[in-house]
């Protein structure tokens, strides 16, 4: 896809449409209208979790293990580290802990308490870079 994508939804879609053509629907299944789950498959044959928040409330967030982001992050692509030893942290004594990331990845046993970094996608050709990087591990 060489055309500019002007909405998130548009962006979100595009992205979706990538993925469903590179991974594979992980076996824990995408998540209704908030979050897809996948697995990405290297040439290496290397099994990479991905999970893509596509709610129409957030920006579009792809999820990936941190193990398999360290070549993305000198990319021009916003990103947010969250590290597995930050999961259930108190926000107040004797309060709940709560998990602390999106509930959908709880379900990814790859994924779920694993360090992780969430890609903030703002054009396609982040995605397709994304993407293209990891199936070349």
């Amino acid at each position: 896809m060489s055309y500019a994508i002007t909405s998130s939804n548009a962006l979100k879609a595009a992205c979706l449409s990538l993925l469903d053509t590179a991974a594979a629907e992980h076996p824990a299944g995408h998540q209704g209208k908030l979050a897809a789950r996948y697995v990405l498959r290297s040439r290496s044959d290397e099994r990479i979790g991905l999970m893509f928040e596509k709610s129409e409330k957030t920006k579009a967030l792809l999820w990936v293990g941190n193990v398999h982001a360290r070549n993305l992050l000198e990319a021009d692509i916003e990103f947010r580290v969250y590290l597995a030893s930050s999961l259930y942290q108190e926000t107040e004594p004797g309060g709940k802990r709560p998990y602390g990331r999106h509930a959908a990845l709880k379900s990814m046993r790859d994924l779920a308490n694993a360090d992780l970094v969430r890609f903030t996608i703002e054009r396609f050709t982040q995605m397709q870079f994304i993407v293209g990087t990891l199936k070349e591990m």
